[in-house]
């Protein structure tokens, strides 16, 4: 009885989605913190799909509380470019596609049995506007025609 009124528990400490919309093309930043003042320096990982009971599934990048664990990194297009030592480990995605769309999830592994602070996001993403190329003209400049006259 103990157990199951503890996994519900767990169940509602995770935080519900957050939404974000993106362009084709941009980068987006899916935002990720911690209080590192009170747990200190904290390892993170960032996965795509449901967060796994432990670690990160589809792990895409992970810290080690100080600094990117390279080794982790599935594609240079993923990026941490908060400040670590700050408490941010906000995830970054370079020049997205509509592959990118979906489920992310952000661990922040805190000690202890089931503390780990989880956040999920969902990410939509949009196909940029087309834009026509179109001729430019500079303003203030004059054209000189020079006629010939053949006779």
């Amino acid at each position: 009885m103990k157990l199951v009124l503890l996994l519900a528990l767990l169940t509602v400490s995770e935080c519900e989605s957050s939404t974000f919309v993106g362009r084709t093309g941009e980068d987006v930043t899916l935002s990720c913190k911690y209080d590192i003042t009170y747990y200190k320096a904290l390892s993170v990982c960032w996965g795509r799909g449901q967060i796994p009971v432990s670690g990160c599934g589809n792990q895409l990048i992970s810290t080690d509380g100080h600094k990117v664990k390279e080794e982790t990194r599935v594609s240079s297009r993923y990026k941490l470019l908060g400040r670590l030592g700050d408490g941010d480990v906000s995830l970054t995605i370079l020049n997205i596609s509509e592959t990118d769309a979906g489920r992310y999830a952000c661990r922040v592994d805190i000690p202890g049995w089931f503390n780990d602070d989880k956040h999920h996001f969902i990410l939509i993403v949009e196909r940029a506007p087309q834009t026509t190329p179109s001729t430019t003209y500079t303003a203030g400049t004059t054209q000189t025609c020079v006629f010939v006259f053949i006779s």
